[in-house]
C-alpha cells in the first residue's frame, strides 16, 4: 500500500466499477474481486482492518433482566491470549414466532438512556425497539459504549482484545470499526446457538444506527455480508455522504416533502479537517495523514456499494432541514453512484434512500416504511397485502424536484 502522504490526487469521483489496474468491472465475479480491493482501501486508509473472526473464540449466555423487561445476551470473546465481554439487550414479540425464528432489528442504542425531549433517564427498550416488537420483530439494543468508548481513550471490550497501537498500521483500528465488530459478534453468538435459544433467525437481520452510529452501521454493512438490511441514518461525512461534494448555501424546493418552495442550507457541511482532527479516533491512524479530500482513494458511494448483494438491502435515511452538517445531497450522491454495483448484481431495487423533511433520527413514519419493506423481503409478505403496497424509497425529492441544482458529480 502507498503511504497516506503519497496518495495521488483523484480527479472527480473514484470509479466504482474499475479495478486499480484500470480494467473495467463487468461481471458479478469481477465485483467480488473489486469488493475485496475496496475493502482493503477502506481498511488501510479510513476505518482499519477488521479482525479475523476465525481466530476468535466466542461464548455466550442468556440472563433475565427484570429491570428492563428483556433478556441480556452476554458475549465473551477470546483472541491473542486476551479476553473481553459485553452484553446486548434482547426483546421478543408477544406473538407466535415464525417456524424458523423471528427476524430482528439491531439498533445502536443503550438500554439505560436519556430521553431526548424530557431529559429523564429511561431504563428499558427504545421507542424503535418497542415498535419493532409490536410489528413481530425481535429487537436488540446494542450499547456500543461497552464495546468502545466514543473517545480517543480506546477503551472497551474491542480495545481490550485489540489494543490500539499507533506505531503499527494494522492495529490502528478506529472506533467506527470497533462498533461494527460488536455487531458481528452479536451475529456470531446468534449463529452459535443464541438464535435458537431466543427463537431468532440469525439470517434475518436489520442493523440501524443514527448519526455517528449510522456511520458505524454503514461500516458494519460494508464489512459483514451476513447483514441483510443495513439502515444508516443521518450518517453524513465519514459515513454515507460523499466527501467530494458540498451543499452549503444551496437552495432547494421542498414541496415534495411538505416543506417550502425555497429552502437554503445555511449550515456548513462537516469539514474533512474536523474528521481528521477532533473526531479522528473514529478512524484508523492513516486517515489523519491523508493530505486532502482529493487524495482519498475511495469515496462513500463505494461504502454504500459494499452493502450490495443478491439477498442484501440498503436503506439510507436522513432529513434535510435538520441535516445541513450532514450534507443530505452528498448522501443522495452516494446512493445514486452506488447504484451500478447493485444493478450489476441483478438487485437494483434493493438500494434505497428515504428522506424526511426534518429530524436527526429515524422517524416513526420512516420506521413503518422500513418494516413494511422488511416484511416483504425478510418474511415474504406479498406487497399487495401491505396497506400502502411496497414502499418506494428512491430519493425522488432530489432526483425529481431539484435536478437543476445538483452537484455536477451526479452526471
Amino acid at each position: 500500500m502507498i503511504r497516506p502522504e503519497d496518495l495521488p490526487a483523484v480527479s472527480g469521483l473514484p470509479e466504482l466499477l474499475r479495478f486499480a489496474n484500470g480494467a473495467e468491472v463487468r461481471t458479478p465475479e469481477d465485483w467480488a474481486l473489486r469488493r475485496q480491493e475496496l475493502l482493503a482501501l477502506y481498511s488501510e486508509y479510513m476505518y482499519g482492518y477488521m479482525p479475523d473472526r476465525a481466530k476468535e473464540t466466542l461464548a455466550w449466555s442468556l440472563e433475565n433482566s427484570p429491570e428492563t423487561g428483556g433478556t441480556l445476551l452476554n458475549i465473551s470473546v477470546s483472541a491473542n491470549g486476551r479476553s473481553a465481554s459485553f452484553a446486548v439487550l434482547a426483546g421478543l414479540p408477544s406473538g407466535e414466532a415464525p417456524e424458523d425464528g423471528y427476524p430482528f432489528l439491531l439498533e445502536y442504542w443503550p438500554w439505560h438512556y436519556q430521553n431526548w425531549f424530557t431529559k429523564e433517564w429511561v431504563t428499558g427498550f427504545s421507542p424503535i425497539s418497542l415498535r419493532a416488537m409490536e410489528r413481530g420483530y425481535a429487537a436488540f439494543q446494542y450499547d456500543w459504549s461497552l464495546v468502545a468508548q466514543d473517545s480517543s481513550s480506546y477503551l472497551g471490550a474491542f480495545y481490550s482484545l485489540y489494543p490500539y497501537d499507533p506505531t503499527i498500521p494494522g492495529e490502528q483500528r478506529g472506533v467506527l470499526l470497533a462498533w461494527a465488530w460488536g455487531v458481528g459478534k452479536i451475529l456470531d453468538a446468534l449463529e452459535a446457538g443464541a438464535g435458537k435459544a431466543l427463537n431468532i433467525h440469525p439470517g434475518r437481520s436489520v442493523v440501524a444506527g443514527v448519526s455517528r452510529f449510522g456511520k458505524s452501521a454503514a461500516v458494519a454493512g460494508a464489512y459483514d455480508e451476513r447483514i441483510r438490511v443495513t439502515v444508516p441514518a443521518c450518517a453524513g461525512a465519514g459515513g454515507t455522504a460523499v466527501y467530494r461534494t458540498c451543499n452549503h448555501g444551496k437552495t432547494y424546493c421542498l414541496t415534495g416533502l411538505g416543506g417550502p418552495a425555497r429552502w437554503t442550507n445555511e449550515s456548513q457541511n462537516e469539514p474533512f479537517s474536523n474528521l481528521q482532527g477532533g473526531e479522528g479516533y473514529w478512524f484508523c491512524g492513516n486517515f489523519a495523514r491523508i493530505l486532502s479530500v482529493r487524495h482519498l482513494p475511495v469515496d462513500q458511494h463505494m461504502l454504500c456499494a459494499l452493502a450490495a448483494g443478491k439477498g442484501r438491502h440498503l436503506i439510507l435515511v436522513t432529513g434535510i432541514t435538520s441535516e445541513g452538517w450532514n450534507n443530505t445531497e452528498g448522501q443522495c450522491l452516494a446512493y445514486v453512484k452506488a447504484q451500478p454495483a447493485w444493478d450489476l448484481l441483478g438487485c437494483g431495487d434493493q438500494n434505497n434512500m428515504l428522506i424526511h423533511l426534518d429530524g436527526h433520527a429515524v422517524l416513526p413514519s420512516d420506521l413503518e416504511q422500513i418494516l413494511d419493506y422488511c416484511d416483504v423481503y425478510l418474511l415474504g409478505v406479498p406487497p399487495e397485502k401491505l396497506p400502502g403496497g411496497l414502499p418506494r424509497m428512491k430519493a425522488d425529492f432530489f432526483l425529481r424536484d431539484n435536478r437543476g441544482v445538483l452537484d455536477p458529480l451526479f452526471l
